[in-house]
């Protein structure tokens, strides 16, 4: 059922994508795919826009400028590497994205299906499927990798699998800076378990470490290559990104707003959508297990943190409780199904196309 439903989504927004880049203006800028005086617009090329062009690079070349170091290795690498068998970087890239998704829908809605129900699961993947940015995780991005990697976590922690969930944290934390934070969840879903009571401590403690290593991995290597282990968060600042509190952030574009009449449209949906997730795990925090709403506070308050919320309605995908509120009060409240997802469809089909000819989205 999932994999038909994925097929019917995917064929849709390549539709309405493929004709949207025909019927709109396209964005020369300077971009993969976008059109320049001595080569014209390709649109499989245009999915590896804006971060995605990082991506392409890094699986073409490694890591050569400082800009790099932003974007963690394991997505970049896994093209590369099968690339060796497609001989595609693009087709692979674009693969790795597609396939993943797939696979993080299908576990998301067995892990939603064992935990809840299987009307609540339904509803949590359809929303997923139909929140307006959801695209980014079958463009030349890491966000599909990363969802796969993230859903393994909660998906073996719910099945009491310690040491599996440790195992895929070390890809998520090869994947995203924001993937160290599930070790977080990860170390209070074990001491929940056994009460917060150190008598009660067993040798499975252990199997906290490897979750870990991902991270000291990475960490090594940028103290190896720039003599700086965080050189991830120093380059934030070729971004305008720094180190700031959320809330003062958040209250910043509060204030912008509503001084600012001719602030940027962007701007606005950063913060609206900022606004929306944090309200939705505020009161549903009682919906979803503790180290779910950990993590998918996280995942908001992080990026937060570092004096912008540009990009927020892409980084909210991982987010993953939000959507399990959501897919909750949609079985209570099954009139607002139709409605909300048919907005954000139609949301989402202006977001992708708006994205593939070139224009900033997330």
């Amino acid at each position: 059922m999932i994999l038909k439903i994925f097929i019917f989504w995917r064929l849709g927004l390549f539709l309405v994508t493929y004709l949207g880049s025909i019927a709109f203006p396209l964005a020369s800028n300077g971009g993969l795919g976008a059109p320049t005086l001595t080569k014209p617009f390709s649109y499989w090329l245009s999915w590896a826009q804006w971060d995605g062009g990082y991506y392409y690079q890094i699986a073409t070349r490694g890591y050569w400028f400082f800009a790099d170091y932003a974007f963690f290795p394991l997505y970049p690498f896994l093209a590369k590497f099968l690339n060796v068998i497609f001989s595609n970087l693009l087709f692979t890239g674009l693969a790795v994205s597609n396939i993943s998704f797939l696979l993080f829908l299908t576990i998301f809605y067995k892990f939603l299906k064992e935990k809840y129900s299987k009307n609540i699961a339904i509803n949590s993947v359809i929303t997923f499927l139909c929140f307006p940015t959801t695209f980014f995780a079958v463009a030349y991005y890491s966000e599909g990798l990363f969802l796969l990697l993230t859903v393994l976590v909660f998906f073996f922690l719910n099945q009491k699998k310690i040491l599996q969930a440790a195992l895929a944290i070390i890809f998520a934390s090869l994947t995203r800076s924001i993937g160290m934070a599930l070790i977080l969840s990860l170390v209070y879903n074990y001491f929940s378990s056994i009460s917060f009571t150190i008598k009660n401590v067993s040798k499975k403690v252990l199997y906290l470490l490897p979750s870990t290593l991902g991270a000291a991995l990475y960490i090594t290597y940028l103290f190896y290559k720039l003599n700086n282990p965080f050189g991830f968060i120093s380059v934030q600042t070729l971004w305008l990104r720094n180190i700031n509190d959320p809330i003062s952030t958040i209250i910043g574009n509060v204030w912008i707003i509503f001084t600012n009449p001719n602030a940027p449209f962007d701007q606005y949906t950063d913060l609206l959508i900022t606004l929306i997730f944090l309200s939705l795990l505020i009161f549903g925090v009682r919906k979803i297990s503790s180290s779910l709403w950990i993590f998918s506070m996280l995942v908001i308050l992080i990026p937060a943190s570092t004096g912008t919320l540009t990009s927020m309605p892409r980084y909210v995908l991982a987010s993953l409780g939000v959507f399990v509120i959501l897919g909750q009060l949609l079985e209570e409240k099954p009139y607002l199904k139709v409605p909300i997802w048919m907005a954000s469809l139609f949301l989402q089909a202006i977001l992708a196309t708006k994205f593939v000819n070139g224009y900033w989205v997330a």
